[in-house]
């Protein structure tokens, strides 16, 4: 089956035309639709009129010619996905995206844009052409094959849980889990679905899911020597470990995962193993231990030039100061934090979230007046960017700020606030629900 009426239809939307346009001259509105929906097989000299409208030639290739293109992008796919070379990945799209390609071909116009979409999830760059891709994707979804919605399902999952939305990528996980035994997936794939789905329960807090699947993607990785990816499965069972107290259990991953990356020389795996090691001591209140991990990481951040990884870990320095009320400690890093992100003269979200943790750990410890005025612009900054975390972690701060103050009736407005989300945490509803 021909794939012409999409390429008309995505040409069409692309251009901002609406349908009596482009229809207009050539055939009825409701006879473009039915080509656009592929309802209808159009005549040479209607598809010739349409697409001259749009300004677009479409050279007749070969099947075999096709055949071969999305071959190559499979290749690239696979790949990326397993070893998530950016550069690489950046370097080698070249060729698919410097020229307009279109497939003729149903399956291939399909598979295109199936990889194309996943390819484009892993440079995390360019926000356009993924919206672009994903728009095209919800149109084309409901029409593939079982092969086909298996992995487009896997890839909106892994979407909206790049996006933050947690419960909606499990929910499209489901689809791809129901089909994961029915012979048709490479065991690449599906060490790659239980990687996405161990990422996802993690993240909704269903840490033996979190354990279960990563453990079931680590036996591919660990097996086919893809250590990246095996380090991956060992974080994540860390962390899972960690947030069910499980310390020992915890640390034990981590260190497998360091014993790897030490190994294979995979030097930004180690800063984020130390982070990790750095978090999992200060959860048990061994600060001088969580300073001394953090302290590593940072050390690869910094010879690694990774701002961001920096702000990250110098972030965590102070939380272990603050807990010990070392008020110098606790300056010296807010400035050395500030210092970085005037380095770094940028205003991304990220940066000017770090600003706001590092003025109010800075106006805390100073003991300063300006810590009422600082918190509200931060917690009105974090409702914006609907970072419910950190709203809730520093409504509780004014609000206990307040309230020994003697501002009573503002106290009690942000502990209200905090309270709402920890409702909305827990999905309750109701007080008679706790």
């Amino acid at each position: 089956m021909s794939s012409i009426g999409h390429i008309i239809k995505s040409e069409r939307i692309n251009q901002s035309m609406k349908q009596t346009t482009l229809a207009k001259g050539i055939c009825s509105t409701s006879y473009l639709s039915k080509i656009e929906n592929n309802l209808t097989v159009p005549s040479e000299e209607v598809i010739t009129f349409l697409l001259k409208k749009l300004n677009i030639e479409i050279n007749q290739v070969s099947t075999e010619k096709e055949n071969k293109v999305i071959f190559s992008l499979y290749e690239l796919y696979k790949i990326g996905i397993l070893k998530r070379d950016k550069e690489f990945i950046r370097e080698s799209l070249h060729k698919f995206t410097n020229q307009k390609l279109y497939f003729l071909q149903l399956n291939n116009y399909y598979n295109y844009h199936i990889y194309m979409f996943r390819l484009l999830l892993i440079l995390d760059e360019d926000e356009d052409a993924l919206q672009s891709s994903f728009n095209v994707i919800m149109k084309i979804k409901d029409d593939m094959d079982v092969k086909q919605k298996f992995i487009i399902n896997l890839n909106l999952g892994l979407y909206s849980y790049l996006d933050g939305s947690f419960q909606e990528a499990l929910s499209r996980l489901n689809m791809p889990l129901k089909l994961i035994n029915n012979g048709i997936n490479e065991e690449w794939e599906i060490a790659d679905f239980y990687n996405v789905l161990s990422l996802t329960y993690l993240k909704c807090n269903e840490f033996f899911n979190a354990i279960y699947y990563a453990s079931k993607s680590l036996l591919y990785y660990k097996d086919n020597l893809l250590f990246e990816r095996a380090i991956d499965n060992y974080i994540v069972i860390g962390i899972a470990h960690k947030e069910m107290r499980k310390f020992q259990e915890a640390e034990k991953n981590y260190n497998l995962a360091r014993k790897l990356a030490i190994d294979y020389k995979l030097i930004n795996y180690e800063e984020v193993i130390y982070q990790n090691l750095g978090s999992l001591h200060a959860i048990q209140g061994n600060h001088e231990n969580a300073i001394e991990f953090y302290k590593q990481s940072l050390k690869i951040k910094e010879e690694d030039c990774n701002a961001k990884g920096y702000l990250l870990t110098t972030l965590s320095i102070i939380k272990q100061y603050s807990k010990q009320s070392d008020h110098q400690q606790v300056l010296k890093w807010c400035q050395k934090g500030l210092d970085k992100i005037v380095e770094g003269k940028n205003s991304t979200k990220e940066y000017i979230s770090y600003y706001y943790h590092l003025e109010i750990y800075k106006n805390y410890h100073n003991l300063t007046d300006e810590l009422e005025m600082v918190l509200r612009e931060a917690i009105s900054y974090f409702e914006y960017e609907q970072d419910e975390r950190h709203v809730q972690k520093y409504s509780i701060l004014l609000a206990d700020y307040l309230f020994k103050h003697h501002k009573f009736k503002a106290a009690s407005l942000y502990y209200q606030k905090a309270n709402q989300i920890f409702f909305k945490q827990k999905f309750i509803n109701k007080w008679e629900d706790l």
